[in-house]
């Protein structure tokens, strides 16, 4: 008995959530000139609430509410937005406002910290910055040049193509 119940409750449920998809916004409503609250700065926080037919069926909302969320400084509950200006952490690849940009202040002051120490105790020899700086650079001038000659060779093709065409 109790699982007929379900069954139908289930069924319902089913049925009811795209009749409510198309007319239920999809984040709550704000008062009239606030932004919208979208609860995270996270952008696969906010990804992983809403279900992927919500997504097909709202597509142009959902891709505003991402694009918002990723022009907002990632520290929690800070609504600085960092289109224009901000910094990316190279510990954890988020992107901050400059108010919380340093790492000690976002959470990554601890790995800042060991690798600021691990430098300090055992500094590369001048030598071996030398060295690959020189390796940086021959490798740079090699690309171009392997660059040049695809260039030239699909030059050479087209040209031949061109010959054999008229």
């Amino acid at each position: 008995m109790a699982d007929k119940a379900k069954q139908q409750k289930a069924t319902s449920s089913n049925a009811s959530p795209s009749a409510n998809e198309d007319s239920a916004p999809l984040f709550p409503p704000t008062k009239p000139g606030k932004p919208v609250n979208y609860g995270t700065n996270n952008t696969l926080e906010l990804l992983e609430r809403i279900p992927s037919q919500v997504v097909d069926l709202k597509l142009d909302e959902v891709l505003t509410a991402v694009k918002t969320v990723d022009n907002l400084c990632d520290y929690p509950r800070c609504k600085t937005r960092t289109s224009l200006m901000g910094q990316d952490c190279e510990h954890c690849s988020k992107r901050f406002c400059f108010k919380h940009g340093l790492p000690e202040v976002h959470g990554c002051g601890e790995i800042k910290k060991r690798e600021a120490r691990k430098e300090f105790l055992h500094p590369k020899p001048l030598k071996t910055i030398r060295q690959e700086e020189e390796h940086k650079n021959a490798k740079k001038k090699l690309n171009e040049k392997l660059k040049n000659m695809q260039v030239a060779r699909m030059q050479k093709t087209g040209s031949t193509n061109d010959k054999k065409k008229k």
